[in-house]
C-alpha cells in the first residue's frame, strides 16, 4: 500500500528561490517574503539580482531571465516563488528556456504579471504552474491555510472554498456543475498573449480570471475581445476574481456601468456555469490555483476538488 501514499509538495527544511521576474522591490519586500517562507519552515535562497533595478523593472530582461533559469538549474530549490508582481514577464517569453524547466520541472507560484509565466511554461512543458500569491503578499491566515493546505498536505483531494466575506459580494451568473483542466489568470495579461505562441487553448477548461484597477469599459473591452476571437467557445465553466478597484469613479458612475452590469452582459448569454467573486486576485485572502489541473467545480457552493494525485504526477 506504500505506493498508494500520497507525498506533499513541500516539507519543512525544503528550500524554496525567491525571484523578481517583473518589477522591482526593495529591501523591505524581499525581507517580508523571506518572512513568509520561512514561517512555513522552509529555507529561502535568492541571488543577488533580486534587488536590481531598471527602470519600472526588477532589473534588465537578461539578467532577470538569467535569475528565473538559475532556479531550474539549482537542484537544491525545490520550488520557486516570485516575490511579487508587477510588469516584464512577457518581455522574457520568447528566450524561456523551457526544455530546461521540462527536465527540471518545480512548483512556480505567483499571480498578477506572473500569469504570464505560468501559462506560457503550461503551453510549451504542460507542466503546471500556481497562481494566487506572491513572496511579499498577505499570507492571512486564509491564504496561510490554502497554502499549507496545498503544498503540505498529503490528503487525496485539494478542496478549495470562498472566504467567508466574500460570500457577501460573490454571485452566481449562471448555475451549473462542471468538470475541466484550471486554466486562466490575470485578464489582462491573458489578453496581452492573444496569437502568441503563449496562448493557451480554453477547449474545453474552467476559465478563472481577475484583474485590478481597470475601468468597467476597459474590463468590457477586454472581454469583448476574448469573446470575438473565440476564446469562450467550448469553455466548460468561468469562475471571476475579486476585481478590485475596477467600478467606476464617483464622478464617472452617472455615465457608466457598474462592474457587475458589464460582467453580466458579457456573460450571462454564454449560459456557461460561471460566479464572480471568487478569492482570488489583488486581495488579501486568496486561494490558489493550479494550472492545467482538472477539477470540479459547483456554483451553487461555490467549492472547487482536486485530485492531488493529478498535481503531484508533475513534481512528486
Amino acid at each position: 500500500m506504500a505506493e498508494n501514499i500520497i507525498k506533499p509538495l513541500l516539507k519543512p527544511g525544503d528550500t524554496v528561490g525567491l525571484i523578481t521576474p517583473a518589477g522591482f522591490i526593495d529591501e523591505k519586500k524581499l525581507s517580508i517574503a523571506v518572512k513568509n517562507i520561512e514561517a512555513f519552515g522552509l529555507n529561502v535562497f535568492y541571488n543577488d539580482s533580486v534587488l536590481e533595478k531598471s527602470g519600472y523593472l526588477a532589473g534588465n530582461d537578461e539578467s532577470r531571465l538569467k535569475e528565473f533559469h538559475s532556479m531550474y538549474k539549482n537542484n537544491n530549490i525545490k520550488a520557486i516563488v516570485c516575490v511579487r508582481g508587477g510588469y516584464g514577464t512577457t518581455r522574457l517569453l520568447d528566450n524561456v528556456d523551457f526544455s530546461l524547466i521540462k527536465q527540471n520541472p518545480k512548483p512556480l507560484i505567483g499571480y498578477s504579471d506572473i500569469t504570464a509565466l505560468i501559462n506560457a511554461i503550461y503551453k510549451k512543458t504542460g507542466i503546471t504552474g500556481f497562481h494566487g500569491v506572491v513572496g511579499a503578499g498577505n499570507f492571512t491566515e486564509y491564504t496561510s491555510l490554502n497554502f499549507k493546505n496545498l503544498f503540505f498536505g498529503n490528503s487525496e483531494n485539494v478542496v478549495i472554498e470562498l472566504f467567508e466575506k466574500h460570500k457577501e459580494t460573490a454571485f452566481v451568473i449562471n448555475e451549473g456543475f462542471v468538470s475541466g483542466k484550471l486554466v486562466g489568470g490575470n485578464l489582462a495579461l491573458v489578453v496581452s498573449v492573444l496569437g502568441t505562441p503563449y496562448d493557451v487553448s480554453w477547449q474545453d477548461k474552467i476559465i478563472f480570471l481577475e484583474d485590478i484597477g481597470e475601468a468597467p469599459y476597459k474590463i468590457d473591452r477586454m472581454l469583448t475581445q476574448l469573446i470575438s476571437v473565440g476564446k469562450f467557445n467550448n469553455v466548460k465553466g468561468i469562475i471571476l476574481g475579486q476585481f478590485r478597484g475596477c467600478e467606476p469613479e464617483k464622478e464617472d458612475e452617472a455615465n457608466s456601468f457598474s462592474l457587475k452590469e458589464v460582467i453580466i452582459d458579457r456573460i450571462k448569454p454564454m449560459n456557461i456555469p460561471s460566479v464572480y467573486g471568487f478569492s482570488f486576485g489583488h486581495i488579501k485572502n486568496q486561494v490558489i490555483f493550479p494550472v492545467g489541473i482538472k477539477a470540479d467545480f459547483n456554483t451553487n457552493n461555490f467549492s472547487i476538488s482536486i485530485k492531488r494525485k493529478l498535481i503531484n504526477e508533475y513534481f512528486i
